[in-house]
């Protein structure tokens, strides 16, 4: 009886071993895609060089995109294929080089490439910053029955006003044929949907076009105006005689520019001393820190002093300087070009009155 009991218990193991090896398992459900992009269109919320167009990128539903490159010159369209693997979106071109973007959610890419507008951590949003549509690829008809993906709809434009205008410079000046010299004035927020204006107040000395670039059309001064919203900016400009030598004011005169160099009370400030071509240049903050003596030269924009006499406390960090060297900045102001001290590269030394 035993027996009979084991012979069965052992065939129906068996048998169930059997009907689970027959039965087909069902393929795990495909997981849904991390991210949705088909079918959107982003914007470059910086632009690189001041256009009112950004550079933008729409994702068609069939794997196809276009990318507006916003550059120097113009605009470049770059079509082909985009795929996404987890946060990594690829851009292949038509002809076979990649455009890497790192995707924050739905709405957010990073771009990883550098492009001739759009440069490597640039953001990319759905929302529209500035400038017109990205119009999408038009693929060719196959047959009757293939069709064009249309792009998807523009969000709203959001009105992002300019709070102020900043300028590298406030006097500017170049020499007389100097064409298409970038003023570096830009807006703030750079991404502003309100449009800057450049205006010369004397178009014989200088032209403006419509990006912030300079023509030096004739020897002379003036003035230039630039405009964005209710923001207001105005920078002076001259254009010298290349083949002329620039000279401080009062040149053959003895004169005295003095730095302003921050935390340093004015009786302590560096100065610099000329008279009939011999200086005097006195790292002044903790009185008899310095001080060089010589002659100098007048080339172009610069001044060359040679030291032919130093004068320095123990363990003075420029104790063995043998040439300073100032660029004019202007009739009264002089930047230093060689590190001393106290004083160094780029300080600005002012006219003495």
């Amino acid at each position: 009886m035993k027996r009979n009991r084991s012979i069965l218990l052992i065939f129906f193991c068996i048998l169930l071993l059997a009907l689970s090896a027959c039965t087909k398992k069902e393929d795990p459900a495909p997981a849904e895609p991390a991210f949705d992009l088909a079918g959107k269109t982003y914007y470059n919320t910086v632009d690189n060089y001041g256009h009112e167009d950004h550079s933008k990128l729409w994702l068609g539903k069939d794997g196809s995109f276009v990318f507006s490159d916003s550059y120097k010159d113009g605009v470049k369209d770059i079509s082909g294929k985009w795929t996404l693997n987890e946060d990594v979106l690829t851009l292949e071109s038509d002809d076979g080089k990649k455009i890497i973007l790192e995707v924050k959610d739905d709405d957010s890419l990073t771009l990883k490439s550098s492009l001739d507008g759009s440069k490597s951590d640039d953001t990319f949003s759905t929302t529209e910053v500035k400038g017109s549509t990205v119009t999408p690829k038009d693929d060719s008809k196959k047959d009757d029955s293939s069709t064009v993906t249309p792009s998807a709809p523009e969000p709203e434009t959001k009105e992002i006003p300019c709070t102020g205008i900043t300028s590298l410079y406030h006097n500017y000046w170049s020499y007389e044929g100097t064409k298409n010299w970038d003023l570096e004035i830009r807006p703030v927020p750079e991404n502003t949907t309100d449009k800057m204006t450049f205006k010369s107040n004397d178009e014989s000395v200088v032209k403006i076009d419509d990006q912030g670039r300079a023509s030096a059309v004739g020897i002379g001064k003036t003035t230039i105006d630039v405009t964005c919203g209710s923001k207001k900016l105005t920078v002076g400009y001259e254009v010298r005689d290349k083949e002329a030598t620039v000279t401080p004011e009062g040149a053959g005169k003895a004169q005295t520019y003095k730095a302003k160099i921050a935390d340093v009370v004015s009786d302590y400030q560096p100065s610099v001393f000329f008279d009939s071509g011999f200086f005097t240049f006195t790292e002044n903050v903790y009185a008899g820190m310095g001080k060089y003596k010589g002659t100098y030269d007048k080339k172009d924009d610069r001044i060359y002093c040679t030291v032919t006499d130093a004068s320095t406390m123990e363990g003075f960090k420029g104790d063995n300087v043998k040439e300073i060297i100032f660029k004019i900045v202007d009739e009264k102001t002089l930047k230093l070009k060689t590190d001393l001290c106290m004083s160094g590269n780029g300080d600005l030394f002012y006219l003495v009155p």
